[in-house]
């Protein structure tokens, strides 16, 4: 009888000693929360450390210490935390997607393709994982493989705007300018819509290297008024004996007006001079009064939807003013 008291006061001391170091290492582990939102993060690492002494099993530990290496760029670190966690629970979605990342920035690119296919499979509709395949395979030049991880991360979450961007160079690398450019027009869109100019203006250039059709219809978004100074635009004083080069094939009209009969054409490659512009022009739309080399004279929509159709001929090449 004796000998059974002592047994439960025993496992009553260690179920006391259970429960202490769980409180203990609770407090700890909402001084480590509070480290890291006042970016204290030599502190925090402190702090989850002293909650795993006392409390082993305790998995937001390991992720917020992967989590703290991460911002830190100690990579190892990170993913020896990511690892521990998912040994205790390996069906973590998030700490499998995190883990992955740390790969990938780590250059371990096929093990973190593993880790976001882990993800994947506890829940197919994590769209974070499915971009990030398709950055690993872009950046592995598998674009076959990136395309429709990116296509269906943004059937999930079709409102960001970087999916948009990297599903874009994907069909960039493989030729598919058009279908790249409507991406990138998709991403300027809600840039534009979140008032973020910049980051539209950045996805602007990536349209004119895909579609000067797509970028020139873009423009008029950015531009409504058609008034702006960073819009390319001939300004004509002292340039009128410069000698231009168009970059696309163009029809010479009768007049300035896209109604106006058509009297000839002009090969991409062709060379002008310009005699003076329409009074009217805007900076998404404007005629040119021009000679060609070949020797056609005519009206010449040289900018067509923000689109600038000509460049300046290079200086080294010596040509006769007109006459």
């Amino acid at each position: 009888m004796r000998t059974h008291t002592l047994i439960i006061l025993i496992a009553l001391f260690f179920l006391t000693n259970l429960v202490w170091a769980e409180e203990g290492a609770e407090e700890w582990f909402k001084k480590g929360i509070k480290s890291v939102e006042e970016k204290k993060y030599e502190d925090a690492i402190h702090c989850f450390n002293k909650t795993i002494d006392l409390y082993p099993e305790n998995v937001p530990s390991y992720s917020n210490l992967g989590y703290i290496y991460s911002i830190k760029e100690m990579w190892d670190e990170a993913i020896n935390a990511y690892k521990k966690g998912l040994a205790i629970d390996p069906g973590d979605i998030h700490m499998h997607h995190d883990l992955g990342f740390a790969l990938y920035k780590n250059g371990m690119h096929d093990n973190a393709i593993e880790e976001f296919k882990k993800s994947i499979a506890l829940n197919s509709k994590f769209a974070p994982s499915y971009h990030m395949l398709g950055i690993v395979y872009i950046e592995k030049k598998m674009f076959d493989q990136a395309i429709p991880m990116l296509k269906k991360a943004l059937e999930i979450e079709p409102g960001y705007p970087i999916i948009h961007c990297n599903l874009g160079q994907a069909y960039k690398e493989t030729e598919k300018h058009i279908l790249a450019a409507d991406q990138y027009y998709q991403a300027g869109i809600i840039y534009l819509n979140n008032k973020n100019r910049e980051a539209a203006l950045l996805a602007y250039e990536d349209m004119i290297s895909c579609s000067n059709e797509i970028a020139g219809i873009f423009l008029t978004k950015l531009y409504p008024d058609g008034k702006t100074s960073d819009i390319k635009t001939l300004s004509l004083p002292g340039k009128k004996d410069k000698w231009y080069i168009l970059v696309s094939k163009m029809n010479v009209r009768k007049s300035h007006s896209i109604n106006s009969e058509i009297i000839g054409n002009l090969a991409e490659g062709s060379e002008f001079q310009i005699i003076r512009e329409a009074s009217d022009n805007t900076p998404l739309n404007s005629w040119y009064l021009i000679k060609a080399k070949s020797g056609i004279s005519g009206w010449l929509c040289g900018i067509h939807n923000g689109i600038v159709k000509y460049e300046i001929l290079a200086p080294d090449k010596p040509e006769k003013g007109l006459h």
